[in-house]
């Protein structure tokens, strides 16, 4: 059984593994080239940062089972530009060893049913291009794609 749950000073080692993964991968989808140490120090204290931020706009869950860490959810709620208080994941990330196994619709079940406590008027993400499985998985959990945002790099 998934157990979803606030993280605990003893899972700093695994979320600080996961982010730095996480942030590796998005990396990857926009550059060929791997972050730098400084980068990956960045992201070290950005981790411990999140896991110990005490604020009631933001939510960090953790999904264990038999005292493991698979993975975690990050997500905000906050005002829009028209005044519209709505909730963001900001990031998702499950184990690849426990992909498909109900670990990501565990984390975002928790994290939704926090924000509709919260009264949120809705719940958006950013997917970048290149993760098809990911659109998948948030389509068949209720999310909607709404645009393609495009780039272009002058040479």
């Amino acid at each position: 059984m998934i157990l979803v749950r606030e993280p605990k000073e003893k899972d700093l080692m695994h979320f600080t593994r996961y982010a730095i993964e996480h942030f590796r991968l998005t990396l990857k989808n926009g550059s060929s080239e791997a972050p730098d140490n400084e980068a990956l120090r960045e992201r070290k204290f950005w981790a411990a940062d999140q896991l110990f931020a005490n604020s009631d706009h933001q939510r960090l869950l953790v999904a264990e089972r038999e005292g493991e860490v698979l993975g975690y959810i990050l997500g905000t709620v906050d005002r829009d530009v028209n005044g519209r208080l709505c909730g963001c994941v900001e990031e998702i990330f499950v184990d690849e060893f426990y992909r498909r196994e109900g670990v990501g619709t565990t984390l975002c079940r928790e994290l939704m049913e926090w924000m509709q406590g919260k009264e949120v008027e809705g719940i958006r993400l950013n997917l970048l291009a290149g993760y098809p499985r990911a659109a998948a998985f948030f389509e068949a959990i209720g999310f909607t794609p709404l645009n393609t945002l495009y780039k272009w790099n002058p040479e």
